[in-house]
């Protein structure tokens, strides 16, 4: 009896390595990113050693600037990208369905992921950790980020909400609407984003409807804080008058990742100083 107990315990033993073998041989091992969003991930899940090909925009973490660069999500060098012999290409989809295709003539997998909320990063995390054979790793890191989300909105203020408008590009005047996740940064750390009722995520903005809404923040991610405070029809926007305009990495808010906490968190931080 003890023979046979033994005997199917080893064989337990030997069918669960044989698995975790088969699922680790059959997990892409030479990855090419068409994001930075995606290159960051695939580092974060632990997947950075099996990552073969960036885009020029692909600058973080450190280790992503040592990958062959083949393009950017507009323009890609299929020639150089198909030298690399990916088994697996991860895009966002509202940026690379244009080349689904032709990657998928030659007979390459491409997988798409398109989050526009912290939890649809969270989604696409948990996604994407299937893909590459990393789906502890996506749980725990979705985990940490629902918890994360939990306790930073836990401490933001429930008194009025401020005005703020996120200016993600000056020339046309650029905003983030409804539907993004900016707009939805901008309600979780206590904010009213003066673009809730545009008709669409990234929307063009008017600088008279700016004037008229007279936000008391102004959040700028184009790197051009003295041209802004220099705009004469601004003057008289509350949150140049109170010195209430921040210049902040636009990586961090454009970049669906665990990042995005990140700028929740400064946001909750810009929120709570211009309450004092």
């Amino acid at each position: 009896m003890k023979r046979k107990r033994l005997s199917f315990l080893l064989y337990l033993t030997l069918a669960v390595f044989l698995a975790v073998g088969s699922a680790a041989a059959a997990a892409p091992q030479r990855i090419v990113s068409l994001a930075p969003s995606i290159t960051e991930n695939l580092f974060a899940l632990g997947a950075g050693d099996r990552v073969v090909g960036v885009t020029s925009w692909c600058d973080y973490p450190a280790e992503a600037q040592t990958k062959t660069v083949i393009g950017d999500a507009m323009n890609l060098n299929l020639e150089l990208l198909l030298s690399l012999e990916p088994d697996l290409v991860v895009g966002d989809s509202n940026l690379v369905a244009s080349h689904i295709e032709s990657l998928q003539e030659f007979g390459i997998e491409v997988f798409v992921i398109a989050p526009t909320d912290l939890a649809g990063v969270r989604q696409s995390l948990l996604e994407l950790g299937d893909a590459i054979g990393a789906s502890e790793r996506a749980r725990e890191l979705a985990a940490e980020m629902e918890q994360r989300q939990r306790e930073l909105v836990a401490s933001v203020s429930t008194a009025e909400k401020i005005r703020v408008f996120v200016e993600i590009w000056n020339e046309p005047l650029m905003t983030a609407g409804p539907g993004s996740f900016i707009d939805e940064i901008i309600g979780l750390a206590g904010g009213e984003n003066i673009a809730h009722d545009a008709d669409n995520p990234w929307p063009m903005f008017s600088e008279e409807l700016v004037i008229e809404r007279d936000p008391q923040v102004v959040i700028l991610t184009a790197f051009n804080l003295e041209e802004a405070l220099a705009r004469s029809a601004w003057q008289g926007i509350t949150a140049l008058q109170r010195g209430q305009v921040f210049e902040v990495d636009p990586n961090l808010y454009s970049r669906t990742t665990p990042r995005l906490l990140d700028a929740l968190e400064e946001m909750i931080s810009i929120l709570a100083e211009v309450r004092k």
